[in-house]
């Protein structure tokens, strides 16, 4: 393959002349045996074109050449990036790329060539979004949320560099902010008193066998509302934690949990105790509906056709958050119970002693 330097002149309007140098490369003929050319310029000097005509002639001998696109990057990323990689994460992790792409990337850099963008253009995107990149405050973004933008732009343009869109990844020599360090905070948990207060308090609530097994298997809120009668083996005195329900853009989704990988929980009596009970009801109010409770129920929804659940009075799903809300307003609140956060009630059966009669701290495997 080979390729010579082209002078054009062109005339103005107002009658000033201008010389741009075109690098003109000759690629393999058609099929039918006509020539075929591909200009690249102008260039404002015939040096320029020259050292520019061996550049590409290297590129295109060694396999690195990357046709130029006039391609952006919100083109780029909301309709070619985004749905390639929707089948290789999870349907949370792909919503939280798009909003932080909406939201952070691409109001400032949308527009932009992707074989334009420059590390400098990244560096004042960091220094904005830390400044004011609160679109709620108007304030900035903490070091760790800039940083976690930092990282979505570098898959992007990582998976451009993969497919030939570009030659580097302008986002290598970016320079995003760097997390503080920050002392590590003790975690707040109840003790076993504290929790049997809190399991009396609660005896007879909607959730109450949902909590009871979150509080005596360190399981997550996801975990627990995707878990199926079939994922529970009250004989064995066992659960399996295979599948998660969580809220993507306001509608439910099932998903893998948080290893991608299934686990099995042993079950203490209290907790098999419950779970039976729960049975009970749900075949009571399967009978009042006229739909069969079946194995492949899921937890939290009373309308069985659509996910067979333990019973509650909403009509729909619940979605990851509902939990979490009636936890922060149980019973305990109004007693003058302390009510940590919901992942410290989870911590909490690794901080007792086995000793402590409320329960048997529960085995994973």
């Amino acid at each position: 393959m080979q390729g010579h330097i082209r002078k054009r002149t062109h005339k103005t309007k107002d009658g000033r002349t201008t010389v741009n140098w075109y690098v003109v490369i000759e690629l393999e003929r058609d099929a039918d045996g006509k020539r075929r050319q591909k200009w690249y310029g102008g260039y404002r000097t015939r040096k320029e074109a020259e050292a520019a005509r061996i550049e590409i002639l290297h590129q295109i001998n060694t396999g690195t050449f990357v046709e130029p696109t006039k391609t952006t990057l919100e083109e780029w990323a909301l309709r070619t990036w985004l749905p390639l990689i929707a089948d290789r994460v999870k349907p949370s992790t792909l919503d939280s790329y798009r909003l932080n792409l909406e939201l952070h990337v691409l109001p400032t850099l949308g527009r932009r060539q992707v074989r334009r963008l420059t590390p400098a253009m990244l560096n004042q995107l960091y220094t904005e979004l830390l400044t004011t990149g609160n679109i709620k405050t108007g304030g900035g973004l903490s070091a760790k949320t800039v940083n976690y933008v930092h990282t979505i732009i570098h898959k992007v343009l990582a998976d451009a560099v993969d497919l030939g869109l570009l030659t580097i990844n302008v986002a290598d020599r970016a320079k995003p902010p760097r997390p503080k360090a920050r002392e590590s905070k003790e975690i707040k948990s109840w003790s076993a008193d504290e929790l049997r207060r809190f399991l009396r308090l609660i005896e007879g609530h909607r959730l109450e066998a949902a909590w009871h097994v979150a509080a005596f298997t360190g399981m997550r809120r996801a975990e627990i509302l995707g878990l199926r009668w079939r994922d529970v083996d009250l004989d064995s005195s066992r659960l399996a934690v295979r599948q998660t329900l969580v809220s993507v853009g306001y509608e439910i989704v099932k998903s893998t949990p948080k290893t991608h990988q299934a686990r099995t929980i042993d079950l203490d009596a209290g907790t098999i105790e419950r779970l039976c009970g729960t049975t009970e009801i749900a075949s009571t109010e399967s009978v009042r509906s006229g739909a069969a409770t079946t194995k492949r129920t899921t937890w939290c929804s009373a309308r069985r056709t659509v996910h067979q659940s333990i019973p509650t009075p909403s009509r729909k799903p619940s979605n990851e958050s509902s939990p979490a809300r009636a936890y922060q307003g149980s019973p305990c609140t109004a007693c003058g119970t302390p009510t940590p956060r919901w992942g410290s009630l989870l911590v909490s059966p690794r901080r007792w002693s086995p000793s402590v009669s409320v329960m048997r701290t529960s085995r994973s495997r």
